[in-house]
């Protein structure tokens, strides 16, 4: 027994103050002045409990002014946080109605002490129609190029490739695709998959599950290489005299992810001219034409060290000198 009454009394003004400070801090926030603030725009959340059913459109009006009482810190974390009245319809009994708004939904989390004094306007009107579930392809939006550092190493893949959307049957009907919001490839610096939102802009009253996409994205250093003597071929139609090229062989110049560039196989491209230009060609005439590059792959640039070629049909024998076939 004496050991406990040493207890208490050991350190006794320490701890006298201690309890002094204690009830000052107790007495300091209940005296907290409580003056009613207001707040604007606070949006109007509407949950629906039958699934059959969603909204056309927005609520009328989409936000409201809320007046409120409380502790001033209160007030301040609310604002700073956020806040909504949540609208909760248990039953559609006509496509159009309009409710009074309950103090008691207004969104004010733990927040103690404080209260709503009043909601302006106090009723909202809502309208109503049958809800529809299909599942839509989703693709990417890209905007920008990629750094001239680096280049796509392999098509950019999209995840998930269908998302569920539930909305106004209005809206949906003529839905056949979704988009990820625009995503810049210029600040793409390395491999990875990027999460991207789904651009939801014009379904008011729907819902998209999930509501963010991936993009995967494959990137390597960009390299050039040049191919030497790429032959360039011209073929006639059948029955007609031989064409020759002037050049017969060209260079070419290939830009592309490293791994693509440098193992492309020389013999795959094909520099030719499209037979229907050599249509008509008289003995001896010379075209200028267009020329084609075949057997690039995807992702990788060919440039051809010039674009267009002359063409000269060679001289058959019933119409021109001996050896005049070949020049």
């Amino acid at each position: 027994m004496a050991s406990l009454s040493q207890a208490l009394v050991r350190n006794w003004r320490l701890k006298l103050s201690a309890l002094g400070l204690a009830v000052f801090l107790w007495a300091l926030v209940q005296s907290e002045p409580t003056n009613p603030e207001t707040l604007s725009s606070v949006p109007i959340r509407i949950q629906i409990a039958d699934t059959g059913w969603t909204t056309s459109g927005a609520p009328t009006p989409a936000t409201v002014e809320l007046r409120l009482a409380g502790p001033t810190r209160e007030i301040i974390r609310l604002v700073r946080d956020g806040t909504s009245l949540r609208v909760p319809v248990a039953t559609i009994g006509s496509q159009d109605t309009t409710i009074a708004l309950r103090r008691e939904w207004v969104q004010l989390g733990d927040r103690s002490g404080l209260t709503v004094e009043s909601i302006s306007p106090a009723t909202v009107r809502l309208s109503f129609e049958p809800a529809q579930t299909r599942l839509v392809p989703l693709a990417a939006r890209l905007a920008g190029d990629i750094t001239d550092r680096f280049a796509l190493a392999s098509e950019i893949e999209v995840s998930p490739r269908l998302v569920r959307v539930r909305g106004p049957a209005s809206r949906l009907g003529s839905l056949d695709s979704l988009t990820l919001m625009a995503f810049d490839l210029s600040s793409v610096t390395r491999s990875g998959a990027f999460t991207v939102a789904v651009d939801t802009t014009g379904l008011l009253g729907s819902s998209v599950v999930p509501p963010l996409g991936t993009l995967t994205i494959q990137v390597e250093d960009r390299i050039e290489r040049v191919l030497d003597g790429v032959s360039v071929q011209a073929i006639a139609n059948p029955g007609e005299a031989a064409v020759v090229t002037e050049p017969p062989t060209i260079q070419i110049r290939i830009d592309g992810p490293r791994t693509l560039v440098t193992s492309l196989d020389p013999n795959r491209l094909r520099a030719w001219v499209p037979p229907e230009l050599l249509q008509g060609m008289a003995p001896g005439e010379v075209r200028v034409v267009p020329l084609r590059i075949e057997g690039v792959p995807d992702l990788v640039t060919a440039v051809p060290s010039i674009e267009r070629i002359r063409v000269r049909r060679a001289i058959d024998e019933a119409g021109g000198a001996p050896g005049e076939e070949g020049r």
